[in-house]
């Protein structure tokens, strides 16, 4: 009997430095994973869709209804759209799952090993208080171990994020000095004019938006990325196919309050990445992004524009509750004094 179960001790024993071992290295990519897409777009798994059982082209369709009116032609009669199956990624839970019943069945072998060979040893007594005592280190260690993970980890829904060519116009009615300051939840990886970490920007301003630095050099806008940590809110968005980016982008960003010039700038450096992909579930951020990337404005500014995007790509369309974008910023007509306008976004996955 001792034999058998000694057997079965060093098997549980392998198997659980294997599984653990295993998790254990995953770990990161696991949590990761679910910062990343926060369950929207799980890793490893199929994203949360609604298909279509029509064709995808409809020649009733009209490419002039998009932003907070798009409505994609396969969705406008519920009898043609099937729900397909809701996958989250349960990585974390199998984790913890994992985790417990190995814990469990290695504590039980060790436990009965040493309670018979210490009743053949006439020593049972003994032998149960090693036992528990034993099981009892090993379970602690797997807890401390879970307990360790979760406190250096980082928040559940945190991320970072790369932010591409957000850029900064400034526009003023009257010639005079501002000061420009970045402060981020993360750190700068390339910055146009050089951004001072000590002193920020300062620039003249111009009524034509035209900004000139203290060695006489001329800019049409100050440009910066970042790799920012923030909480990316997919609450509402938008699923645009990749061929509609263009058009959806026009009136998005005219509802935003982006003037012509403005919203071709962003079309034509994120149109590549959009056209590119079947579908495009986009969330322009508000309150998420003020949070971590704040301006801080001398003189402050009058009116004031900022427009980030995010966006994953899909092979599926993606059911969301769309954005109400011209309640987000003043309206192109509505700007007035001195005028902060800034835009820019950044890709998930």
């Amino acid at each position: 009997m001792k034999t058998y179960i000694k057997i079965w001790v060093i098997i549980t024993l392998i198997a659980d430095i294997a599984v653990f071992g295993f998790l254990t290295a995953k770990r990161e990519d696991i949590f990761k994973c679910n910062r990343t897409y926060k369950k929207i777009y799980p890793c490893y798994t199929s994203p949360i869709v609604l298909k279509s059982i029509d064709e995808l082209d409809d020649p009733s369709y009209s490419s002039s209804t998009y932003a907070n009116d798009y409505v994609p032609p396969y969705k406008r009669e519920e009898p043609g759209l099937v729900e397909d199956e809701v996958i989250q990624s349960d990585l974390p839970d199998i984790f913890g799952i994992m985790l417990g019943v190995d814990l469990v069945i290695a504590g039980t072998a060790i436990l009965l090993y040493f309670v018979i060979a210490n009743m053949a040893d006439r020593r049972p007594a003994l032998g149960s208080l090693f036992s528990i005592a034993l099981v009892a280190f090993v379970i602690g260690c797997g807890y401390a171990f879970t307990f360790v993970s979760n406190l250096y980890s980082e928040p559940a829904g945190i991320t970072e994020i790369h932010y591409n060519a957000p850029i900064i116009y400034l526009y003023d009615e009257q010639e005079r000095e501002a000061n420009v300051k970045l402060d981020l939840n993360g750190e700068l990886t390339c910055t146009y004019p050089k951004y001072d970490d000590a002193n920020g920007w300062t620039v003249k301003t111009s009524a034509d938006g035209v900004l000139t630095d203290n060695n006489g050099r001329q800019y049409e806008y100050l440009y910066w990325e970042a790799d920012v940590d923030m909480d990316p809110d997919f609450s509402k968005g938008f699923c645009v196919r990749g061929e509609d980016s263009a058009a959806f982008l026009e009136k998005a960003l005219s509802d935003l309050g982006l003037s012509d010039t403005e919203a071709n700038a962003f079309i034509m450096y994120w149109l590549p990445d959009l056209e590119v992909n079947p579908y495009n579930v986009i969330a322009f951020q508000t309150d998420a992004y003020e949070e971590v990337a704040k301006l801080n404005v001398d003189p402050l500014p009058d009116t004031v524009v900022r427009v980030n995007m995010l966006f994953y790509g899909s092979d599926e369309y993606v059911e969301m509750e769309a954005q109400e974008l011209s309640a987000m910023n003043p309206s192109l007509e509505e700007r007035e004094g001195f005028v902060l306008v800034e835009w820019g976004g950044g890709k998930l996955g």
